[in-house]
Protein backbone atom coordinates (compact mmCIF):
# COMPACT_ATOMS: atom_id res chain seq x y z
CA UNK A 1 0.00 0.00 0.00
CA UNK A 2 1.42 3.61 -0.98
CA UNK A 3 -0.14 6.87 1.18
CA UNK A 4 0.37 10.22 -0.48
CA UNK A 5 0.62 13.03 2.43
CA UNK A 6 0.18 16.33 0.68
CA UNK A 7 1.84 18.94 2.43
CA UNK A 8 0.82 22.16 1.85
CA UNK A 9 3.19 24.38 2.02
CA UNK A 10 6.53 25.30 0.11
CA UNK A 11 9.27 24.83 3.30
CA UNK A 12 10.50 21.92 2.33
CA UNK A 13 13.15 21.77 5.14
CA UNK A 14 10.02 21.24 7.62
CA UNK A 15 9.75 17.77 7.55
CA UNK A 16 12.98 15.75 6.66
CA UNK A 17 12.94 12.60 4.45
CA UNK A 18 14.65 10.85 6.89
CA UNK A 19 12.32 11.69 9.66
CA UNK A 20 9.03 10.46 7.73
CA UNK A 21 9.70 6.94 9.32
CA UNK A 22 9.58 8.09 12.65
CA UNK A 23 6.85 10.24 12.59
CA UNK A 24 4.28 8.23 10.68
CA UNK A 25 5.86 4.60 12.56
CA UNK A 26 3.06 4.40 15.41
CA UNK A 27 0.21 5.11 13.08
CA UNK A 28 0.63 2.76 9.77
CA UNK A 29 2.18 -1.03 9.31
CA UNK A 30 6.01 -1.30 8.68
CA UNK A 31 4.67 -2.90 5.13
CA UNK A 32 2.49 0.40 4.61
CA UNK A 33 4.79 2.88 2.38
CA UNK A 34 4.20 6.95 3.26
CA UNK A 35 5.83 9.43 0.82
CA UNK A 36 5.63 13.17 1.60
CA UNK A 37 5.12 15.90 -1.11
CA UNK A 38 5.24 19.69 -0.74
CA UNK A 39 3.28 21.91 -2.99
CA UNK A 40 4.67 23.74 -6.26
CA UNK A 41 3.31 27.24 -5.54
CA UNK A 42 1.52 28.63 -2.15
CA UNK A 43 2.20 29.37 1.67
CA UNK A 44 5.50 28.76 3.75
CA UNK A 45 3.14 27.87 6.32
CA UNK A 46 -0.67 27.60 6.91
CA UNK A 47 -2.12 29.64 9.74
CA UNK A 48 -4.93 31.96 8.07
CA UNK A 49 -7.96 31.59 6.11
CA UNK A 50 -5.74 33.27 3.28
CA UNK A 51 -2.97 30.71 3.65
CA UNK A 52 -5.81 27.97 3.06
CA UNK A 53 -6.87 29.06 0.12
CA UNK A 54 -3.48 30.03 -1.90
CA UNK A 55 -2.52 26.71 -0.81
CA UNK A 56 -5.90 24.53 -1.53
CA UNK A 57 -5.73 24.38 -5.29
CA UNK A 58 -2.51 23.54 -5.55
CA UNK A 59 -3.10 20.93 -3.01
CA UNK A 60 -5.86 19.61 -5.33
CA UNK A 61 -3.29 19.29 -7.90
CA UNK A 62 -0.54 17.11 -5.75
CA UNK A 63 -3.48 15.00 -5.22
CA UNK A 64 -4.17 14.16 -8.66
CA UNK A 65 -0.45 13.30 -9.66
CA UNK A 66 -0.76 10.94 -7.05
CA UNK A 67 -3.76 9.56 -7.50
CA UNK A 68 -2.19 8.88 -10.89
CA UNK A 69 0.91 7.70 -9.91
CA UNK A 70 -0.79 4.39 -8.16
CA UNK A 71 -0.71 6.07 -4.90
CA UNK A 72 -3.81 4.26 -2.86
CA UNK A 73 -4.73 7.14 -0.50
CA UNK A 74 -3.76 10.86 0.09
CA UNK A 75 -3.62 12.47 3.43
CA UNK A 76 -3.33 16.40 3.31
CA UNK A 77 -0.88 17.44 6.14
CA UNK A 78 -2.28 20.52 7.83
CA UNK A 79 -4.99 20.73 10.59
CA UNK A 80 -7.19 23.12 8.30
CA UNK A 81 -7.70 20.83 5.92
CA UNK A 82 -7.06 22.74 2.74
CA UNK A 83 -8.27 21.51 -0.48
CA UNK A 84 -9.88 18.41 1.15
CA UNK A 85 -13.63 18.48 -0.32
CA UNK A 86 -12.05 19.79 -3.25
CA UNK A 87 -9.23 16.74 -3.87
CA UNK A 88 -12.27 14.44 -2.71
CA UNK A 89 -14.55 15.33 -5.53
CA UNK A 90 -11.81 15.09 -8.11
CA UNK A 91 -10.01 11.75 -6.75
CA UNK A 92 -11.64 8.37 -6.45
CA UNK A 93 -9.04 7.02 -4.30
CA UNK A 94 -9.42 8.39 -0.25
CA UNK A 95 -8.61 11.36 0.71
CA UNK A 96 -8.16 11.72 4.36
CA UNK A 97 -7.47 15.32 6.14
CA UNK A 98 -5.83 15.85 9.53
CA UNK A 99 -8.80 17.84 11.33
CA UNK A 100 -11.71 15.90 10.36
CA UNK A 101 -10.03 12.39 11.15
CA UNK A 102 -9.08 14.34 14.89
CA UNK A 103 -12.26 15.21 15.37
CA UNK A 104 -13.94 11.87 14.46
CA UNK A 105 -11.65 10.20 16.47
CA UNK A 106 -12.34 12.65 19.44
CA UNK A 107 -15.94 12.14 19.06
CA UNK A 108 -15.36 8.96 20.32
CA UNK A 109 -13.50 9.05 23.11
CA UNK A 110 -15.07 12.25 25.06
CA UNK A 111 -17.62 14.69 25.17
CA UNK A 112 -15.81 17.96 25.17
CA UNK A 113 -12.91 18.55 23.25
CA UNK A 114 -10.53 21.24 23.09
CA UNK A 115 -7.71 22.03 20.07
CA UNK A 116 -4.29 23.16 21.46
CA UNK A 117 -1.63 25.35 20.04
CA UNK A 118 1.51 27.01 21.80
CA UNK A 119 0.44 30.77 21.50
CA UNK A 120 3.17 33.33 20.71
CA UNK A 121 5.10 30.20 18.56
CA UNK A 122 4.67 30.29 14.80
CA UNK A 123 4.25 27.32 12.73
CA UNK A 124 8.24 27.93 11.63
CA UNK A 125 9.42 28.10 14.64
CA UNK A 126 7.64 25.03 15.80
CA UNK A 127 10.83 22.77 16.07
CA UNK A 128 13.13 25.70 16.69
CA UNK A 129 13.16 25.70 20.42
CA UNK A 130 11.33 21.79 21.00
CA UNK A 131 11.18 22.27 24.80
CA UNK A 132 9.83 25.62 24.84
CA UNK A 133 7.09 24.30 22.34
CA UNK A 134 6.39 21.76 25.01
CA UNK A 135 6.14 23.97 27.78
CA UNK A 136 3.62 26.22 26.30
CA UNK A 137 1.71 23.70 24.92
CA UNK A 138 1.64 21.74 28.06
CA UNK A 139 0.48 25.55 29.85
CA UNK A 140 -2.36 25.49 26.93
CA UNK A 141 -3.38 21.98 27.75
CA UNK A 142 -3.55 22.41 31.25
CA UNK A 143 -5.91 25.41 30.68
CA UNK A 144 -8.02 23.33 28.21
CA UNK A 145 -8.41 21.03 30.90
CA UNK A 146 -9.01 23.34 33.39
CA UNK A 147 -12.55 24.55 31.57
CA UNK A 148 -13.35 20.91 31.08
CA UNK A 149 -12.18 19.42 28.11
CA UNK A 150 -11.68 15.54 28.26
CA UNK A 151 -10.39 14.78 24.80
CA UNK A 152 -6.84 17.20 23.41
CA UNK A 153 -6.82 17.89 19.94
CA UNK A 154 -2.83 19.11 18.59
CA UNK A 155 -3.89 22.08 16.37
CA UNK A 156 -1.04 21.84 13.80
CA UNK A 157 0.50 18.90 12.38
CA UNK A 158 3.81 20.49 12.72
CA UNK A 159 3.07 19.47 16.66
CA UNK A 160 3.63 15.41 15.41
CA UNK A 161 5.81 13.76 17.82
CA UNK A 162 4.31 15.56 21.19
CA UNK A 163 1.31 13.75 21.30
CA UNK A 164 2.93 10.84 23.71
CA UNK A 165 4.63 12.89 26.06
CA UNK A 166 1.82 15.44 26.94
CA UNK A 167 -0.68 12.39 27.26
CA UNK A 168 1.67 10.44 30.05
CA UNK A 169 1.62 13.66 31.71
CA UNK A 170 -1.84 14.60 31.65
CA UNK A 171 -3.81 11.27 31.57
CA UNK A 172 -6.32 12.10 28.95
CA UNK A 173 -6.34 11.41 24.97
CA UNK A 174 -3.89 13.68 23.34
CA UNK A 175 -4.93 13.80 19.58
CA UNK A 176 -2.40 13.98 16.25
CA UNK A 177 -4.72 14.47 13.15
CA UNK A 178 -1.66 13.69 10.82
CA UNK A 179 -0.91 10.61 12.43
CA UNK A 180 -4.74 9.04 13.11
CA UNK A 181 -5.67 10.64 8.90
CA UNK A 182 -2.74 7.84 8.11
CA UNK A 183 -4.79 5.61 10.41
CA UNK A 184 -8.11 6.10 8.47
CA UNK A 185 -6.31 5.93 5.27
CA UNK A 186 -4.74 2.51 5.95
CA UNK A 187 -7.86 1.25 6.79
CA UNK A 188 -10.26 2.42 4.26
CA UNK A 189 -7.66 1.29 1.64
CA UNK A 190 -7.87 -2.46 3.46
CA UNK A 191 -11.44 -2.22 3.33
CA UNK A 192 -12.44 -0.89 0.17
CA UNK A 193 -13.77 2.16 1.33
CA UNK A 194 -13.85 5.69 -0.22
CA UNK A 195 -15.50 9.14 0.31
CA UNK A 196 -19.05 8.83 -1.80
CA UNK A 197 -19.40 10.29 -4.87
CA UNK A 198 -23.10 11.26 -4.10
CA UNK A 199 -21.33 13.77 -1.16
CA UNK A 200 -18.18 14.67 -3.32
CA UNK A 201 -19.72 14.66 -7.28
CA UNK A 202 -16.69 15.23 -9.85
CA UNK A 203 -15.93 18.79 -10.74
CA UNK A 204 -17.90 19.13 -14.21
CA UNK A 205 -14.84 19.87 -17.41
CA UNK A 206 -14.20 23.69 -18.28
CA UNK A 207 -11.55 25.64 -18.62
CA UNK A 208 -9.63 26.68 -15.88
CA UNK A 209 -6.29 28.47 -15.55
CA UNK A 210 -4.07 28.57 -12.74
CA UNK A 211 -0.24 28.17 -12.70
CA UNK A 212 0.40 24.24 -12.94
CA UNK A 213 -3.08 23.59 -13.86
CA UNK A 214 -3.64 22.73 -17.32
CA UNK A 215 -6.92 23.81 -19.56
CA UNK A 216 -9.27 21.37 -20.01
Amino acid sequence: MKICVVVPIISKEFIKKEDVRKRVGNYVRPDTEVDFVFIDYGPASIESRYDDVMAAPFVVKKAEWAEKNGYDAVVVSCMMDPGVKAAKEALDIPVVGPGEAARAIASILGEKVARIYPRGITVLELRKDPERTYKVLLENAKKALSEGAQVLILGCTGLTGYAKRLQEELGVPVLEGEGLALALAQLFVDVGLSQSKLAYRKPPKKKRVLPGFEEE
